[in-house]
């Protein structure tokens, strides 16, 4: 719901850039973006990516450690094949469900960002119910869009990853949506998750929404940009009826996103376009599956969102990551609500960057949970067949969970 004017934009910059080059000028200047910095961005980054060319390409490829898992396919979920890949250099490490934003935008095709997480982590990546791959399978057709589907298919996809590790419990994160459905995911199936990382996360969307406008108002009067303040001031604060609202706030908004956030959407469109796993039906399917299909049927449950009524007790280790110049789920808001939170422990950590700071700035991110998530749980955690059988040899233990992932086909 967040980033449905964005990631259309990153899209046609991405595509303009690359193939045309020219005549975009306003296009550009409608979020924020000149012509000239716009260039720069899009040189620099492919730059970084021709000089890591081969790991882009392969970052969905096998991973050749003697302990390590790479696998990506459907698993049945829901009563849907839906898509799962789990990465990672030794399967007894960790494992963390990651829960994407949206509704509907999936992550998993995004695998070379979380690449380094992979040493010490077994990477689980989910495309929801109408995201993604999971999107493409049904299209349209797809059933059952609810918010109490979604938390029983995320418990359904936890419960298959730590069985097919061999783990007990996994850690959840969640990033944007995915942080809204995490902590109800947590609260309902604790038993699955060993802790809790929420990043861009939203805790009251009708709070949420009013601080945005609040925030573009005030930088548009200090911009003297007479123009879109009366249009704002025609709208009136939320919240509103229609999504074409909530987009005429939003246009304004993407003008003071952070720089990182601007430079990982155009990022993400590229690496999409390189990578020899997508096809276009599947960029078309990302897209569709986001802004045509899960947006408008999740709408009216993304605006009901209020964690705060869930209670304040969170039955494992609760850790907020967020970018400090996150403007669309701003820090601020959700430190009201994690000092309030009673947990075994918390602790909430701003790194630079904005609100895809856990893609953008993933090293500082991959940090934190090296030396701040995962000692808690593994001195929380019971000693695991797996875990034991790491210990007495380096050789990996043969899984007894469920076999491996289907592959599309």
């Amino acid at each position: 719901m967040i980033k449905k004017v964005l990631i259309i934009s990153a899209a046609v910059l991405a595509i303009l850039l690359i193939c045309l080059g020219v005549g975009v000028q306003h296009l550009l200047d409608s979020w924020g973006l000149g012509w000239e910095s716009s260039r720069r961005m899009a040189e620099t980054i492919n730059r970084r990516l021709d000089a890591d060319a081969a790991a882009v390409h392969d970052a969905e490829g096998p991973i050749r450690t003697p302990t390590g898992i790479a696998e990506r396919g459907f698993v049945r979920i829901g009563g849907i094949d839906q898509w799962v890949t789990i990465r990672g250099d030794d399967r007894r490490n960790p494992a963390i469900l990651v829960l994407h934003g949206g509704p509907g935008d999936a992550y998993s095709q995004l695998a070379y960002l979380l690449r380094p997480w992979e040493r010490d982590f077994t990477v689980v990546q989910w495309d929801q119910r109408g995201a993604g791959r999971t999107y493409g399978r049904y299209g349209q057709a797809t059933p059952d869009m609810t918010l109490n589907r979604m938390i029983e298919d995320g418990a359904e996809v936890a419960d298959y990853a730590r069985r097919r590790l061999g783990q007990k419990k996994i850690i959840l994160l969640g990033h944007s949506w995915g942080s809204a459905l995490g902590v109800q995911l947590l609260k309902r199936h604790p038993e699955l998750f060993s802790a809790y990382v929420g990043t861009g996360q939203i805790v009251d969307t009708a709070e949420l929404d009013a601080d945005r406008y609040d925030y573009a108002m005030s930088r548009l009067l200090a911009d003297h940009r007479s123009g879109a303040v009366a249009e704002l001031r025609r709208l009136g604060p939320p919240p509103y009826r229609t999504d074409a609202q909530d987009e005429a706030v939003r246009k304004w908004l993407n003008r003071y996103l952070a720089e990182p956030d601007k430079a990982y959407l155009y990022t993400s469109v590229v690496l999409m376009m390189r990578n020899p796993n997508d096809s276009f039906a599947d960029f078309q399917n990302l897209m569709k599956g986001h802004l045509s299909f899960s947006l408008p049927r999740m709408r009216r449950t993304y605006e009901a969102i209020d964690l705060r009524a869930l209670g304040e007790d969170m039955p494992v280790p609760f850790f907020l990551i967020d970018g400090r110049d996150d403007r669309l789920t701003p820090p601020h808001l959700a430190e009201a609500y994690f000092r309030k939170i009673r947990a075994p422990q918390k602790a909430m950590i701003l790194i630079g960057g904005g609100h895809f700071a856990f893609l953008s700035n993933a090293s500082a991110f991959l940090d934190i949970l090296v030396k701040r998530v995962r000692p808690e749980i593994m001195a929380r955690a019971p000693e695991s067949p797996v875990v034991r059988a790491r210990r007495a040899s380096p050789a990996p233990p043969s899984p007894s969970g469920p076999p491996p992932l289907r592959r599309a086909g």
